[in-house]
């Protein structure tokens, strides 16, 4: 064959093989894992299809593709430690269409456990401890930084068609055009955003910290008092600390200095990112029912810094309506020795009734940067900060403009984040949705405004009892329309059996509010008293106090005209005072010795003046505010009270002449992970001789509803004395016993025990005053005491106690007075 013949042969092959590949069809696949909780990316997971076996692991954002020459019907499946295995049909219709892998958290069943000699998890997790001290920030000598906080509430298990088809919801239909489809499996609708950016600062020693909120966007609710309730203060989760606390529950953090008696650890995989070799360091309960976490972390090689961390509380985590709890943090290197946070997310499913029930989900997202450490002006800072914690806000923080926030803003707006903005300023304009939300307050806080006046609490206005029989009660009162600083309220009362008017007459002044509040009371009360008003306190009458009562028991009643004026003052560091003037005449009505039994030289039977100076000391004690009152949400040290009070006759008619003395200590302390621990420790002296309203009437419980101050079986007005102590305690342990049954572990039951005593006297004066009148005991310097134990978390909101009478001896011939089963109910996580 000829050289000349041979060529166009060649050429021909060769032409015939370009037009070959050319035709070829080429097909991408390719996608984004995520965590379905989080939205983080899932770095180096295993991503491969079923068929062939062919596959690669998805790169540190959490993205994958495959460019094939063809391919036939197959299953890609993607493959994470600590996530359920995902799998999804794949043919050539998937061609450049871009794939949204949600993988959710589940078991261990694609976790292959190798056992050897050497534990390689235990060995890394070891190391990571023996840098805990240098990589937790809060050891460095101060730090500081802006923070971007954003708590976004959305609702899942909604049903839309009954949303559009019911009469008071329906007008609202064109929220469902936010609803999110394709981010999770299932839909959601976004439904409310909170924002705030402030500086936070923090120094060790001496201990303090500072937050200066600089603006903050809460759609239809300016309140600055939530804003900084919401800032990150509070909010930081230091996985470097040895308990991390979920929705007010100490979890034991994997770093927990005996991390190794709770947690299981091991290192499925290693990787090289940018020269540098990360471990793939996993967690998991070594037990469970235990407050522990499941997750994972990638921990750099020899500096065995965490680069990034994602831990979830398992089903079986013993803590009440949250369906799932995720954490997500992401460090940064500052320098070759310190580590700091850049991102941080926290996402909560709420779910009160079943599965299928409307869910809240809660999505709080915090950015980190302006970050300062070791800062001789930061030191500064803080030399002029008097107190050990300052939040304080700008004053326009919520008169930012728009384009403000752009430029305040760390990263923009998602879309779902704009939609809620643009569909609460739209639903706020609605009169009917103006309606609906004055309706709800009403239901959920009893109060109704109508123009500058308010009536409620609407449960108030019905109750019953022996003596008045049907009680009606109708409240007024003043909101801000009126004036933000002054309160007027009233009520009347009417009970049909005793056919008589009862009411009250009050004014509230807030002199000032920041920093430290200065309050004026003033109030006359001409009503029935079920007990004895101390100084302070103030006793009510509701609907929900037709409750069961203890059989063979008289109910006691006491009426009582009390007039009063009260001065309260803050002075900073956590002191005030308070100024009570009082004047009170009693008058007993049933089951009490009459006023007759105490006869007077001069002045009225029963009736007194009192000045009393109470003495408080509540350290960084935390409140919600509302527009005139406020609650305190606790504090982390003791609460300490001294009372002190002065009777003088002579005015008004008082009678009586006598001193009082009250201490009290009392505190709620964490004392993970064993529990909680309440305790109260008080104690009082009164010097004089007065009949039984003024002396101290240890608090007894006519009702198997459990009160946590009073003693459960003693009857009111059982014990009087005019010299006591006593101390009530509640050691709450959590799981405690029930964690190692499998049926009480998954109804989460919670274990306790409660000791409550006190000792009392009674002096000879008081003595012959008032048992020649009625019969009262006395302890004689006996102790009382009730033990008890029981069972909390029933159904989530039943608590069952079981309480015996111990003390004194001998104890009382009837069994319903030496052991009683009393029941309460309770919101608690």
């Amino acid at each position: 064959m000829t050289l000349t013949f041979i060529r166009p042969i060649a050429i021909f092959l060769l032409l015939l093989s370009l037009s070959s590949f050319c035709g070829a069809q080429s097909i991408s696949i390719s996608g984004i894992i995520q965590d379905a909780h989080t939205k983080e990316p899932v770095q180096y997971a295993s991503v491969y299809f079923q068929k062939s076996g062919f596959g690669k692991t998805s790169d540190t954002s959490g993205a994958f593709s495959f460019h094939l020459n063809n391919l036939v019907n197959d299953t890609l499946v993607v493959s994470y430690i600590g996530y359920d295995l995902y799998k999804i049909p794949v043919s050539a219709s998937n061609d450049n269409k871009p794939i949204s892998i949600q993988l959710e958290r589940g078991g261990l069943h694609n976790v292959v456990v190798v056992k050897t000699k050497f534990n390689k998890g235990l060995y890394l997790w070891k190391k990571i401890m023996s840098r805990k001290k240098q990589y937790n920030r809060y050891n460095l000598a101060n730090f500081g930084y802006e923070a971007h906080n954003k708590l976004e509430i959305d609702l899942k298990n909604f049903q839309s068609n009954k949303l559009l088809k019911g009469i008071i919801l329906k007008p609202f239909g064109f929220i469902l055009n936010n609803v999110d489809s394709s981010s999770e499996k299932e839909p959601f609708l976004p439904a409310y955003l909170i924002e705030n950016i402030s500086d936070y600062a923090f120094q060790k020693n001496p201990e303090k910290r500072m937050e200066n909120l600089k603006a903050s966007k809460i759609p239809s609710y300016e309140n600055e008092n939530f804003s900084k309730l919401t800032g990150v203060m509070d909010q930081n989760v230091n996985i470097y600390n040895n308990f991390v606390n979920v929705m007010d529950r100490d979890f034991i953090s994997p770093f927990n200095d005996n991390g190794d008696a709770y947690y299981t650890f091991t290192v499925p995989d290693t990787m090289i990112v940018n020269g540098k070799k990360l471990f793939h360091f996993v967690f998991n309960p070594k037990r469970p029912g235990q407050n522990t976490f499941n997750g994972d972390a990638w921990v750099t090689e020899k500096t065995f810094m965490i680069q990034k961390i994602s831990m979830y509380l398992g089903k079986e985590a013993n803590i009440n309506f949250i369906d799932r709890v995720s954490i997500f943090q992401e460090f940064i290197p500052i320098n070759d020795s310190v580590i700091f946070l850049s991102r941080d997310k926290f996402f909560a499913d709420f779910r009160v009734m079943g599965k299928k029930t409307l869910t809240l989900i809660g999505r709080k997202t915090t950015s980190y940067k302006n970050i300062v450490i070791n800062s001789d002006s930061l030191t500064a800072l803080f030399a002029k900060q008097n107190t050990q914690e300052m939040v304080k806000a700008e004053k326009d923080i919520f008169q930012k403009t728009d384009s403000a926030w752009k430029q305040m803003r760390h990263d923009t707006l998602s879309t779902n984040e704009k939609a809620i903005y643009a569909t609460v300023d739209k639903l706020m304009a609605l009169p009917k949705f103006q309606r609906l939300q004055r309706t709800l307050r009403f239901l959920g806080t009893g109060y109704k405004d109508i123009g500058n006046f308010e009536i409620g609490p609407w449960f108030n206005w019905i109750s019953a009892d022996s003596l008045q029989g049907t009680r009606f009660r109708f409240d007024l009162g003043t909101n801000t329309g009126f004036n933000k600083n002054i309160y007027l309220h009233g009520y009347l009362a009417y009970g049909l059996r005793d056919r008589k008017f009862k009411g009250q007459a009050e004014v509230f002044w807030i002199l000032k509010r920041d920093p430290n509040r200065i309050r004026l009371h003033a109030s006359y009360t001409d009503d029935i008293d079920y007990g004895i008003s101390q100084i302070g306190e103030v006793s009510q009458d509701n609907i929900f106090s037709l409750a069961i009562r203890k059989p063979n028991n008289y109910r006691k009643f006491i009426q009582v005209k009390d007039m009063r004026f009260e001065v309260f003052n803050e002075w900073g560091k956590g002191f005030s005072t308070e100024w009570f003037f009082a004047h009170r005449q009693f008058d007993p009505l049933r089951n009490l010795p009459d006023k007759s039994n105490f006869p007077v030289n001069t002045g009225s039977s029963l009736t007194n003046f009192e000045i009393a100076l109470k003495l408080r000391w509540a350290y960084l004690e935390k409140f919600f505010e509302t527009d005139y009152f406020r609650t305190s949400l606790g504090t982390k040290y003791p609460i300490v009270e001294l009372t002190l009070s002065k009777g003088i006759p002579g005015v008004m008619k008082s009678a009586y002449d006598y001193t009082k003395l009250n201490l009290l200590v009392k505190d709620f302390a964490k004392i993970s992970p064993y529990g909680t621990l309440r305790y109260r420790v008080y104690a009082g002296k009164i010097f004089g001789t007065i009949p039984y309203p003024f002396l101290e009437n240890h608090p007894g419980n006519d009702l198997y509803y459990y009160n946590t101050n009073s003693f459960s079986l003693m009857n009111r007005f059982e014990y009087i004395s005019d010299q006591y102590a006593g101390v009530n305690l509640e050691h709450n342990i959590g799981s405690g016993l029930f964690r190692f049954i499998p049926l009480t572990r998954k109804l989460k039951w919670r274990q306790f025990w409660t000791v409550k005593t006190v000792i009392g006297s009674l002096s000879s004066g008081n003595t012959a005053l008032n048992n020649a009148a009625g019969n009262f005991k006395t302890l004689n310097g006996k102790p009382y005491m009730e033990l008890g134990t029981g069972i909390d978390n029933i159904f989530r909101i039943l608590r069952v106690d079981f309480v015996w009478r111990v003390l004194p001896t001998p104890l009382p011939s009837n069994r319903s007075s030496r052991f009683g089963i009393f029941g309460s109910f309770q919101f608690q996580f």
